[in-house]
């Protein structure tokens, strides 16, 4: 089953820029990052709409074409079968770059893939860089942290998570099932609302430019060694990327969620379930789901049944992508279907 999925959603379906554009586009990528030119057409990105800047509703995405809708309902098809034998439950999670008061459309800071597989007792969690350079239904090739922002216009939140989820099918044959979408404020409350959790820092951390909510910038900083962070620092830590890259910022964003979950075990998940409607309308403002309640309750409980061993983690890197330099000088990055195939099959088609 997964040979035929490779097939039609990796080769029939190319979504790699560089294809056609080099003699061998799969190629090893490089120990480091280093820069590709190729002569591709440029297309206008939205992310350089600052967040206060609201688009206009002619911005909205347009209904894929025909050829488009065929080539979308072809992957979805041919994953179909093998997530419902599964029983696994696919969220794809999305931080938005929002300040208090703004309007609930922004790029996203930071999308990761959770997939839980209750047949098996086992979760894994991915995440996407946001520069990574995706073929857009209905838009083009843009970065893919540009999808939600592009899907607003055509249903509020729900038309951005849903263009964003579409994007992830699209360009990584990942059946997503539903989404969360949490502002800065409510990721804020979350980790204060059990009280902060433990990270063991595994280098000092020095941001001279870590950016506020008043789009200025402060000094960050945090010491090697074990940590107890406050919701503000949580944040802090899992945005910062001065002195790395967005793979380094992949990793401590892994590393906070499983330390909340630890927090969350010790303190009692049983507790905490007794309290989640409460939990949850004090964040209420800042999320945006199409889960209930109920599944909220649902998956916590998976979670808190589930060992640490069967959580499988993952940092899409310079292993799975190379840097590209489009002709308007945009650093982004391509996905090596080669690469990312296998690891996807392990995580997502076990």
């Amino acid at each position: 089953m997964f040979a035929w999925w490779t097939a039609d959603a990796f080769i029939n379906q190319p979504v790699n820029p560089l294809t056609g554009a080099v003699s061998n586009p799969i190629q090893p990528p490089p120990s480091g990052p280093g820069s590709i030119v190729v002569e591709v057409t440029a297309t206008p990105d939205p992310a350089a709409v600052t967040p206060e800047v609201v688009m206009v509703e002619e911005t909205a995405f347009p209904t894929p074409d025909l050829q488009e809708q065929i080539m979308l309902q072809q992957t979805r098809d041919s994953i179909q079968a093998t997530v419902e034998a599964s029983g696994r439950i696919t969220i794809l999670v999305m931080g938005i770059d929002r300040r208090p008061g703004e309007e609930f459309r922004s790029l996203t800071d930071t999308m990761i893939i959770v997939s839980v597989n209750p047949l098996d007792n086992t979760a894994s969690i991915m995440n996407v860089p946001r520069d990574f350079y995706a073929d857009i239904p209905g838009v083009g090739r843009r970065r893919i942290n540009t999808a939600f922002n592009w899907g607003y216009g055509n249903g509020g939140p729900a038309g951005g998570a849903a263009l964003a989820m579409l994007t992830v099918e699209r360009n990584l044959a990942i059946k997503i099932d539903h989404y969360i979408l949490l502002d800065f404020t409510a990721f804020i409350r979350s980790i204060d609302a059990i009280g902060g959790i433990e990270i063991d820092v595994p280098e000092n951390i020095y941001d001279a430019t870590y950016p506020t909510m008043d789009y200025g910038y402060e000094i960050f900083s945090v010491a090697a060694g074990p940590n107890s962070f406050d919701g503000e620092t949580t944040l802090k830590y899992a945005r910062t990327r001065h002195g790395d890259s967005d793979f380094g910022r992949s990793e401590r964003q892994q590393q906070v969620i499983l330390a909340a979950r630890d927090k969350v075990l010790s303190l009692g998940v049983d507790q905490l379930l007794v309290q989640l409607p409460i939990l949850y309308g004090e964040v209420n403002e800042g999320v945006r789901t199409d889960l209930s309640i109920s599944d909220l309750y649902s998956l916590a409980v998976m979670a808190r049944d589930m060992p640490v061993e069967n959580i499988k983690t993952v940092v899409l890197d310079f292993q799975y992508f190379l840097p590209y330099t489009t002709p308007d000088n945009q650093q982004v990055l391509v996905l090596q279907n080669y690469a990312i195939g296998p690891v996807i099959a392990e995580l997502f088609y076990d």
